[in-house]
């Protein structure tokens, strides 16, 4: 009975809507989403998501839910509810995206074409691999598979990612690519990435 108590409390969290981190309400969590799926409007819910905490336990589960489906489409067709479904994913560190997330590593999608040094560094232009770092740890044994055997500029990603996410076992599936990476200048590279850590 108390469990089927909280399953009620819980639907009527997701259909009333979700508190913002200043206590406010927002819009229902169903409604925003159907939102966030719109080129006109994809903004705007963008922007009410992220007044959301980021730990809130009834949007990290639905986002958890839907955004994978979405991250999975492909970015030409709907690019602005595209990048603004990764960066959610990316705000509430949502793991259960990161093969989605995988698939798009080295999609540029960027206005002002590649970016700058620092921009390019921090994966700005690169919105899936940013998306990757801020998950994190969850996100690190794909980013090394990535590593060992994606594209060029695929592994460049997964090294950047890897290096922003900085815990021990991302730092050290940097490490133990030196050895097997053919490439001098990227291994140049990562070495001196890590040697400023």
């Amino acid at each position: 009975m108390k469990t089927h108590a909280l399953a009620i409390v819980g639907f009527s969290c997701l259909a009333l809507g979700s508190l913002r981190s200043d206590g406010q309400q927002v819009a229902p969590l169903p409604k925003l989403f159907g939102q966030l799926q719109s080129e006109e409007t994809t903004d705007r819910a963008l922007e009410e998501f992220l007044q959301i905490d980021p730990n809130h336990v009834d949007a990290r589960k639905y986002l958890a839910a839907h955004l994978p489906v979405l991250i999975k489409k492909e970015p030409e067709e709907r690019p602005h509810v595209w990048v603004n479904a990764v960066k959610l994913a990316g705000a509430f560190r949502v793991r259960e995206t990161v093969p989605a997330l995988i698939k798009w590593i080295g999609v540029p999608m960027s206005e002002s074409g590649g970016g700058t040094l620092t921009e390019r560094a921090r994966l700005d232009p690169l919105p899936a691999g940013k998306a990757l770092a801020q998950i994190g740890e969850p996100a690190v044994p794909a980013l090394t598979e990535v590593l060992e055997k994606g594209t060029t500029s695929e592994q460049w990603v997964a090294y950047r990612a890897l290096f922003l996410v900085g815990s021990p076992s991302a730092l050290n599936a940097l490490r133990d690519h030196l050895g097997r990476e053919p490439d001098q200048n990227f291994k140049l590279e990562i070495q001196k990435a890590l040697d400023s850590k």
